[in-house]
């Protein structure tokens, strides 16, 4: 078991136990909070390319928004197979995302050479599973589907090492931190496997 899956089993036994001491019951406020102007969120600078812009969901500081940002990313991911420029898969990944940056720098490669890709689309069609581990760090556990895919070469022949013919289930994590300066999620650990 890796040590990434040893942290999420403990992290999941800890959010069971504190979560059980909720049962307790409470009395209802009654009165309700004041709002005003000082409490509005202003707007933020966009980040991620033009065309494909990062959603204000994906920058809440919280588990939907840290399930929003994975959800993001693999779209980035997914853009990346047409548009060959992992740019931005590195800029929302930490320097120690191992698997990341081997994404990004085998799409630079394929790139330099002239290759592209057909198909290996990754989607995520079910739930994810986030848990905060603290204020600025999320785990997270779910499935990614990936779909067929070829690598063709500059005259658009497939590159027989690069055909991966079946469509596949990956049972995946991940473990984002909160980058406050620029107010969005980065991944440090992306489990593909």
């Amino acid at each position: 078991m890796t040590r990434w899956n040893l942290r999420l089993a403990a992290c999941l036994a800890v959010g069971t136990v504190v979560l059980s001491g909720c049962a307790e019951k409470q009395e209802a406020s009654h009165s309700l909070p004041t709002t005003s102007a000082s409490a509005t969120t202003p707007d933020l600078p966009p980040l991620g390319p033009e065309d494909m812009p990062m959603p204000a969901e994906a920058r809440t500081q919280d588990a939907a928004g840290a399930e929003a940002f994975i959800r993001y990313y693999f779209d980035l991911l997914n853009k990346s197979l047409t548009d060959m420029d992992p740019q931005y898969l590195r800029f929302f990944a930490e320097a120690g995302c191992d698997v990341c940056e081997r994404i990004a720098t085998e799409t630079e490669t394929d790139a330099a050479a002239g290759h592209t890709y057909s198909g290996g689309e990754l989607t995520i069609p079910g739930d994810i599973t986030v848990m905060m581990t603290g204020p600025a760090e999320a785990q997270s556990a779910f499935e990614a589907h990936q779909a067929p895919m070829t690598a063709l070469d500059s005259a658009g022949n497939p590159i027989p090492d690069l055909a991966f013919p079946d469509a596949v289930t990956l049972n995946s994590g991940s473990i984002t931190v909160w980058d406050s300066s620029a107010s969005t999620w980065k991944l440090t650990e992306l489990t593909l496997g």
